[in-house]
């Protein structure tokens, strides 16, 4: 099938301006040029598999996004479009109080017109562009054909919706910048909107900054309650993944092998839509990429595989400005006067009539960032100034990352480790690690990436006032006010960026992994030392996911497993990651049921207590995994999460020496210990009985996802206590019905002595969001059972299962 628009009478005339002046002389003239565009026209095939993945074909950047933006748009066109409003600082405008005012007043500060042209899309490479327009070109034909009455239904659809619009390759750079921005500055909107600066009037007629000296009298830092959760930055539950990197001596193959497992939301632009990109001789990728991202973020090719997590790098810092006395919108760095500026924001918000307000906001610049009021983590850092006379102010390393297409790109591109440590040099990495492994059986791991250039004597020698309050809890605050403190810059690296030979990898023939603690603990026999601590942390407690991860390595190699021979093969890696092992209930099960049956009333800890005794025998004969039939899962997964775990908890403390293994063993001796169990039990029982939801119910009936009228039990447990990973938060009357995030686009990929790679994925929440697709949950149903699509790469394989195809042109 062919589908062809004709362009405008202008667009002819240019075409055949080029023609007349030959091929060799038409790209120097304006309008003239073989990389696609609206200058030259549109051509991509697409052609549909199973499961609905299109694999779009192109002989230019600009046709391939051209392709894959039509391709997209008829899947999930209406959650782009709703990114688009919230990267223009509209979400208050169409959403009224269901919009983020906080985020508006940023973004439109952050996403001008003007610098998303000129200092975004200007300086990216010209590939970059050409895929770019093309993707908005694909996107505003689908919509030109479909027409806005027609667009998907449902809680992410956008029919006859007001902000349905044309985009532009500015909308899309504006969409991009704010992704770069998503672990850091996007969730601090609402701090930078909360500095407020002082009157005149409220500072002293001696001249004294109101606030100043707070501090001195103020109780010890070290006792100051705070809440970091403030912040909103994601959380492991909110924002997390898995990876393995399997080696030559991991596989018994002797090839490398990748387990790509992100935990990302099922709702909006943070979930992953599986494609496979192709521009013959250049660039031959397949895999997912986050929604309306022109290129693949995580996937493989016909040599390499790879995949990402949320590392622990801080990408911003903080800094505190000394300020001039009696002017409090002065700072001094070395002894120089400076400016803070105000620049007031506007944005509209949609009120309940549906009349729209104006509200204007104040966003003060430094040459350190805007000012941020951190009032809400500690009250000791509310204020203009704080309570130390200072003022805060942040910096975001990702605010200036115009590097995210390239990389990933670049990535692609790559076709061993060796190609790939190379293209990481490129520094566009935003907020994860990378995880890969080659046809030839090396296996990689790396924090590289866009990192602020702060060494760890820094951190030491350029401790503010506060840093007892924020440096000491990972969210490094410098002394601004000495410029030797201010970020550094590699020769000829990015402005403020760490060089890449500072920042941890390991390559190896073994193994890696990553479940989101830090590059310490990537291989226990190649533990990592020596980084800047605004990397991440060494010498710590891991987290259970991290742990099982490593056990689950360690029993395939061992062949202890029940799975078989020693090693790993793409099946056998299949059944370790849905075989929904619960560490965190293999350690601890046993003696909580010991706990709990030493209670001979449980009035004290439950308003159920004959429900709550039990409690016991469910937890007794709980599986301890998170499968579909698994009774007592649900009973587990509450008491943990309600369990305020004392010091004294483990009997078996941490050691530096064996993190996998350790802490373990529950201190049931000890009665902190003892009594933090049986609260936790009443708890989760009350919580299940107010939910109308039995103690023995099986884990798929308590856990699913709606499909009409139907519910696709759905395996995987929390990110707390598991390696598979699915949350939700408690629906009364139903249980875990409203999944938020959890295992997403998972990929198994190996190689043989095939061209082809041997490829398996399966997207949980499917390739659709409109309820009206075939596509919008058949892949769920596909995950609740287990299996796995064969992902077709070569053009042979892709024949074989061709659902549809489509001739796209303009």
């Amino acid at each position: 099938m062919t589908a062809k628009r004709p362009g405008p009478v202008a667009r002819i005339a240019a075409w055949a301006a080029c023609a007349i002046v030959g091929l060799s002389l038409a790209g120097a003239l304006p309008g003239c040029s073989d990389s696609g565009g609206e200058s030259g026209g549109y051509r991509a095939k697409i052609v549909r598999t199973t499961y609905g993945i299109p694999h779009i074909t192109a002989d230019d950047w600009g046709s391939l996004g051209y392709g894959y933006g039509y391709a997209y748009a008829q899947d999930n066109f209406c959650v782009f479009m709703k990114a688009v409003v919230t990267a223009n600082g509209e979400s208050a405008r169409y959403f009224g109080a269901d919009g983020n005012l906080a985020s508006d007043f940023v973004y439109r500060y952050y996403n001008t017109n003007e610098y998303i042209r000129d200092q975004f899309l200007a300086v990216i490479p010209q590939y970059g562009r050409d895929l770019i327009a093309g993707f908005a070109a694909g996107l505003n034909r689908y919509l030109d054909e479909t027409g806005v009455d027609h667009l998907a239904e449902g809680s992410e659809g956008c029919r006859g919706a007001a902000w349905v619009r044309h985009v532009s390759p500015t909308d899309l750079g504006k969409v991009y910048r704010r992704l770069g921005l998503y672990a850091s500055t996007d969730r601090l909107a609402p701090l930078i909107i909360a500095a407020t600066a002082p009157t005149t009037s409220s500072a002293d007629a001696r001249g004294v900054i109101p606030g100043a000296g707070r501090l001195a009298s103020a109780a010890p830092l070290q006792s100051t309650p705070f809440d970091f959760d403030a912040l909103g930055l994601p959380k492991p539950s909110e924002l997390g993944s898995n990876a393995y990197g399997l080696g030559a001596k991991a596989s018994q193959s002797g090839r490398g092998i990748v387990l790509g497992n992100p935990h990302f939301p099922w709702h909006g632009e943070q979930r992953f839509y599986e494609v496979h990109l192709t521009v013959p001789g250049t660039y031959d990728v397949m895999g997912a990429s986050l929604q309306g991202v022109p290129i693949v973020n995580i996937g493989f090719n016909k040599d390499l595989a790879w995949s990402h997590t949320v590392s622990t790098a801080r990408r911003f810092t903080f800094f505190e400005l000394e300020l001039k006395p009696g002017d409090p919108m002065t700072y001094i760095v070395d002894g120089q006067e400076r400016p803070i500026r105000p620049v007031p924001i506007s944005a509209e918000i949609k009120m309940p009539d549906g009349s729209l307000q104006t509200r204007t906001e104040t966003i003060y610049e430094t040459d350190f960032g805007p000012v941020v009021d951190l009032g809400a983590i500690n009250g000791l850092l509310a204020g203009w100034p704080t309570a130390a006379g200072t003022l805060l102010t942040v910096r975001d390393a990702n605010l200036h990352n115009t590097r995210l297409l390239e990389q990933w790109v670049k990535i692609g591109e790559s076709h061993s480790i060796a190609d790939l440590r190379e293209a990481l040099k490129t520094l566009g990495i935003p907020w994860v690690n990378t995880i890969a492994a080659d046809r030839a059986g090396n296996a990689y791991y790396a924090d590289i990436g866009t990192v602020p250039y702060v060494t760890k004597d820094m951190l030491d020698a350029c401790k503010g006032k506060l840093a007892g309050l924020l440096t000491s809890q990972g969210f490094p605050a410098l002394d601004a006010s000495k410029s030797e403190c201010d970020w550094k810059t590699a020769p000829g690296g990015p402005e403020g960026i760490m060089p890449p030979d500072m920042q941890p990898e390991l390559e190896t023939d073994t193994y890696v992994a990553n479940s989101n603690d830090s590059y310490w603990l990537s291989n226990p026999d190649h533990l990592l030392t020596g980084y800047s601590p605004i990397i991440g942390a060494e010498d710590v407690p891991q987290s259970i996911r991290t742990r099982q991860g490593f056990v689950q390595i360690e029993d395939r190699l061992a062949g202890t497993d029940g799975l078989g021979a020693p090693g790993f093969t793409v099946k056998n890696l299949q059944q370790v990651m849905f075989g929904e092992r619960s560490l965190g209930g293999e350690l601890t099960v046993d003696a909580f049921v010991q706990i709990c049956r030493g209670v001979d009333d449980w009035t004290p800890y439950s308003t159920n207590p004959a429900v709550a005794a039990t409690a016991c025998d469910v937890l007794a004969g709980w599986d301890r995994h998170n499968n579909e039939g698994s009774v007592g899962a649900h009973v587990f997964r509450e008491v943990w999460d309600r369990m305020a775990r004392p010091a004294s908890f483990w009997k078996v403390p941490f050691d530096a020496t064996d993190p996998v293994h350790t802490p373990n063993t529950v201190n049931v001796d000890d009665g902190a210990t003892v009594e933090a169990v049986r609260a936790a039990i009443g708890a989760a029982v009350d919580r299940w009985v107010a939910a109308g939801v039995p103690l023995d119910r099986p884990y798929g009936e308590v856990q699913y996802r709606k499909d009409g009228a139907d519910k696709i039990p759905i395996h995987g447990g929390p990110s707390s206590t598991s390696f598979s990973v699915i949350h939700s938060p408690i629906i009364d009357g139903e249980g875990y019905s409203d999944i938020s995030t959890g295992n997403s686009y998972m990929q198994t990929v190996t190689w043989t002595d095939s061209e082809c790679p041997d490829a398996y994925a399966v997207l949980s929440y499917s390739q659709s969001t409109d309820p009206a697709s075939p596509h919008y949950a058949d892949q769920t149903r596909l995950y609740s059972q287990k299996g796995w699509n064969p992902m077709p790469f070569c053009p042979k394989d892709i024949a074989m299962v061709k659902t549809s195809e489509l001739l796209l042109e303009q």
